[in-house]
């Protein structure tokens, strides 16, 4: 095998930062459809403000559901509850991000009544451990 990098080519600085600098929130549901036998999932990106405490690591962040529409019916939207959301997260650039402390992994459905606890890892090897505390959580 070959490759079509080449000597000399110029160093670049590592990373250093680790920082969560936006956190997002989705309920996923069967979205009535299949695809090669199997069930298409839907979701529905819930709303989100938040708080940053750097000097602390943590987050603070305030939910609320959206208004039923089209494919996230009415029906739907009474099942959304605050111990089964998924998470996702803005990170710094070549950060690594993993979940601590019995925290599920991104991308698993997510207890939100309890702190969340990620691991951020700068590209350098800087590590940082944050905090996410969901305050306030409404489906009206």
């Amino acid at each position: 095998m070959s490759s079509c990098l080449k000597k000399s080519l110029p160093e670049y600085p590592s990373f250093n930062e680790n920082e969560i600098s936006l956190v997002n929130a989705e309920y996923r549901f069967d979205g009535g459809q299949t695809m090669n036998g199997q069930p298409v999932v839907a979701y529905q990106k819930l709303n989100v403000t938040q708080t940053v405490d750097e000097s602390n690591s943590t987050i603070n962040i305030i939910i609320s559901v959206p208004a039923a529409n089209d494919q996230f019916t009415a029906e739907e939207k009474a099942k959304v509850v605050q111990t089964n959301l998924w998470f996702y997260m803005n990170i710094s650039t070549a950060a690594t991000i993993k979940p601590v402390t019995g925290t599920p992994a991104l991308g698993d459905p997510t207890d939100a009544t309890k702190p969340l606890k990620y691991e951020v890892t700068a590209a350098n090897g800087n590590k940082r451990v944050w905090t996410i505390n969901v305050t306030s959580f409404t489906n009206n």
